[in-house]
């Protein structure tokens, strides 16, 4: 049935001639008689959910979205390419770049001795995404939208690593811009490459241990500084993503093959003589958010990494005794690092713990090319 016609019976009825009962009697059975076989359309462009081609494995898309209200003359649809192109150029490692002329009838762009085609488009409530890929060809489908559950794994990428590249997850809370939030899971997961690509690491751990008698007594305390040494931003691709509360969890891959997909790291972080380390993050952090938490990982991996490379260790032991048989041993032990680290993340898995807490496991392998 056509909607204008519903829409017109709706009003033809509420508006009839008759008694209020009977005209709320009439609409309540044209809602039951006509909502029925029209049940919400709760699917979306499977786009929106994965950008992955399950066609053509070369093909690259990454969309841009644009708020519907604006006081520009430009239409919207304009401003979601704009922004689709330009996540296009930041996910490659270039810098985001104006645009003059009018996009919003344009079918491609070339941009960076490249053609990009703008595929598709989707409007919701306020906002409007603009669909933009390197291939043409694209079999536009719908989907239902997915919800993460860390809990279950589901996806099953959220726990570990399905993909032939290695890839890590892009994290990004909600945002208030519109665009924002696809470009931080993209700014994000070069950020974490880049720090760990090369940088300088520079720590110390004191450890005391006091134990006699009556008391025992155990102090650990880190301190560490990391600078990045790389300003170079890694190129990546946005794959499948799921929203959890308003965040956005995205698999993002690198153009590097992903090794000993079958290695147990966790037992056993070192791949033959590839020195590797496993960075450990749980609870929350500073920001309160899970993307914080996962630089928490990565940087805790980088220090471990830069102890095994180099450490220096001084230790002070001292035991009293007297005739009583009463004792007191006290140990204290100075360790400090400097060295510069180059790795790559390897692999990771999220889980939540018996506390309810999301904990993040990072995979660092050394990356001795750049050394």
């Amino acid at each position: 049935m056509d909607c204008r016609l519903i829409t017109q019976f709706f009003a033809t009825a509420m508006f009839i001639k008759h008694g209020y009962e009977k005209t709320l009697l009439t609409f309540s059975f044209l809602v039951l008689f006509v909502l029925t076989p029209f049940p919400l359309l709760a699917s979306k462009p499977c786009w929106l959910n994965d950008l992955n081609s399950v066609n053509n494995h070369e093909q690259k898309m990454i969309y841009g979205v644009s708020s519907k209200i604006s006081a520009s003359k430009l239409p919207a649809l304009h401003f979601a390419k704009v922004n689709a192109l330009n996540n296009w150029l930041l996910s490659e490692g270039f810098e985001v770049i104006q645009f003059e002329r009018d996009l919003s009838t344009l079918k491609q762009y070339d941009i960076n001795g490249q053609t990009l085609y703008f595929l598709d488009y989707y409007e919701e409530h306020n906002k409007i995404y603009s669909l933009v890929s390197s291939d043409a060809n694209y079999s536009l489908q719908q989907c239902d939208i997915q919800t993460c559950d860390i809990k279950q794994c589901s996806p099953l990428w959220l726990c570990e690593n399905i993909s032939d590249n290695i890839s890590i997850i892009g994290i990004s809370a909600r945002s208030a811009v519109a665009n924002e939030q696809i470009r931080s899971v993209i700014k994000n997961a070069q950020s974490l490459a880049q720090t760990i690509n090369h940088a300088y690491v520079q720590g110390v751990v004191n450890s005391f241990n006091s134990d006699s008698n009556d008391l025992k007594i155990s102090n650990i305390q880190e301190r560490y500084s990391i600078t990045s040494l790389d300003h170079q931003m890694a190129k990546v691709t946005v794959g499948e993503m799921c929203s959890l509360k308003g965040t956005l969890f995205s698999q993002v891959t690198f153009n590097t093959t992903s090794i000993g997909g079958s290695h147990n790291w966790m037992d056993q972080p070192l791949l033959g003589n590839t020195l590797g380390v496993v960075g450990h993050a749980k609870g929350q952090t500073s920001t309160g958010r899970i993307s914080g938490l996962l630089q928490v990982a990565v940087r805790r991996g980088l220090f471990e990494m830069a102890k095994a490379k180099n450490i220096k260790v001084e230790n002070n032991l001292k035991l009293a005794l007297n005739e009583q048989g009463y004792y007191s041993l006290m140990r204290q032990s100075h360790q400090s690092t400097e060295s510069i680290v180059s790795a790559y993340i390897a692999d990771m898995k999220m889980k939540i713990n018996e506390k309810s807490q999301p904990e993040i496991f990072i995979w660092l392998l050394e990356n001795k090319d750049k050394l």
